[in-house]
């Protein structure tokens, strides 16, 4: 005969809790004929743990069909690469063979075969960097985010492009590095990219949070309207994809997921004519 005792009865449910907690759905609480809120807590229980056990084996088929695609995404886009630089030698070679006149339909359909080329080769290093992006908040370590967007801004010569200024005193966060180095590049390059003003500003700022710092990156674009600004961090997506030629949509989604892997996230406040900010978050140790 079961035992339905009042301090059995509260144990069980103690100890079903410690098992949720710890993902463990192989037992069901036992319910009896009292009908009162021990009983209506255990039943409860019992369809939370079917719940949750759903929704873990659901999330774990979902994480190894994307580890999958990941690694198909890295092969192909890997694989892609040497016929590319092959097919960029013999665009070159064409041309010294032809050495066609300046501005002459040779000459252009040349031109346009390395711009094609170099499309090409864009997208591949996308692939494979949006592919690797979940890796980056693996490795991480202290990262001075002041000196680093000195550095990108030195090394991409990015204060010949544009004016920038760091408004205060940036963080330091614990975070992969060349995720960090990617996000802040990214940024730097899509704002002035897609600049509409005669000289582009970008003004960076942080805040800090209870849990986390916000990051700001904050330029006087031409603003992107409000029906684009979630679609913009999707794959392949663009606001226009003839205003930019070398674009190929997926630098902000390769950023979001570095971001997203990291346990932060980020967002855009844009009025179309005023300029974007684009904040993420950055957890604190």
């Amino acid at each position: 005969m079961t035992d339905f005792s009042d301090d059995k009865r509260l144990n069980a449910i103690l100890d079903m809790i410690g098992r949720i907690a710890s993902l463990d759905f192989t037992e069901m609480l036992e319910v009896s004929e009292e009908n009162d809120m021990v009983d209506a807590i255990s039943l409860g229980l019992n369809m939370l743990s079917e719940e949750l056990n759903s929704q873990v084996v659901d999330k774990k088929i979902l994480h190894e069909v994307n580890a999958k695609l990941e690694k198909f995404a890295y092969t192909v886009a890997h694989d892609l690469k040497s016929p590319l630089n092959s097919q960029a030698g013999l665009i070159k070679l064409l041309e010294l063979t032809l050495n066609p006149d300046p501005n002459s339909d040779i000459d252009e359909c040349i031109t346009k075969l390395k711009r094609m080329n170099e499309k090409m080769k864009s997208l591949v290093e996308g692939v494979l960097s949006y592919s690797l992006a979940q890796s980056k908040a693996i490795e991480k370590e202290e990262v001075d985010l002041k000196e680093l967007v000195e550095e990108v801004i030195e090394i991409d010569n990015f204060n010949e492009k544009a004016d920038i200024e760091i408004r205060n005193e940036l963080p330091v966060v614990f975070f992969n590095r060349t995720g960090a180095t990617q996000i802040v590049r990214n940024l730097l390059d899509n704002a002035i990219k897609y600049s509409n003003k005669t000289r582009c500003v970008i003004n960076i700022e942080s805040e800090e949070k209870n849990k986390h710092y916000e990051i700001r990156f904050i330029d006087n674009g031409p603003g992107i309207p409000p029906e684009y600004q979630e679609k913009i961090f999707q794959l392949f997506n663009q606001i226009d994809p003839s205003l930019k030629t070398d674009s190929v949509g997926i630098g902000l989604a390769t950023i979001k997921s570095i971001i997203e892997a990291s346990g932060g996230k980020i967002w855009l406040n844009s009025k179309q004519g005023e300029g974007s900010t684009f904040i993420f978050t950055i957890n604190k140790k």
